[in-house]
């Protein structure tokens, strides 16, 4: 899993769930839109590791890859 903010290999998440590196454990990434409908999205955690999940779920099923 790679940090949300460098991209280099993360080892703990931040007070939002993102998963970050040692250097960032109290920086937040700024969130992606959701390619979908727009609207802002949130780390979230899946069988297959963390990804971006639109904050409409389950209205809005869009995702990004971290």
């Amino acid at each position: 899993m790679n940090c949300a903010i460098c991209s280099k290999t993360a080892t703990a998440y931040n007070k939002l769930k993102q998963p970050v590196c040692s250097a960032h454990t109290k920086q937040t990434a700024k969130s992606p839109l959701c390619p979908d409908c727009g609207l802002a999205m949130s780390v979230r955690q899946g069988k297959w590791g963390a990804f971006w999940g639109c904050i409409a779920f389950p209205s809005c099923n869009g995702i990004r890859k971290i």
